[in-house]
């Protein structure tokens, strides 16, 4: 009995959430351009939701930038403050 090969991402791809809300999305537009205007609508609310999304994503500010040179380093300290906002403003999400 031959052994199995291992699944390649090729392969589990459409059953993942990435793929099957892909599969949807590519699904409703196509039925869409069918003619189907109850589709059409559908379509249209879910680009806009979609674009609402995207562009109301907070963008992350640079705090500090600068390059190190050969010998310095970089200490990154959490104190217990900041990682209580970091979880505070996770659970609003």
């Amino acid at each position: 009995m031959a052994a199995r090969a291992k699944p390649t991402p090729r392969t589990t791809r459409k059953f993942s959430k990435v793929g099957m809300r892909a599969r949807a999305w590519n699904a409703m537009w196509r039925r869409a351009r069918d003619g189907n205007g109850i589709w059409l609508a559908a379509a249209i609310v879910a680009s806009g939701m979609r674009l609402i999304v995207r562009l109301s994503r907070r963008q992350r500010d640079i705090v500090y930038r600068s390059e190190l040179q050969p010998g310095e380093q970089l200490t990154i300290k959490h104190t217990e403050h900041s990682i209580q906002a970091t979880e505070r403003a996770a659970d609003k999400v």
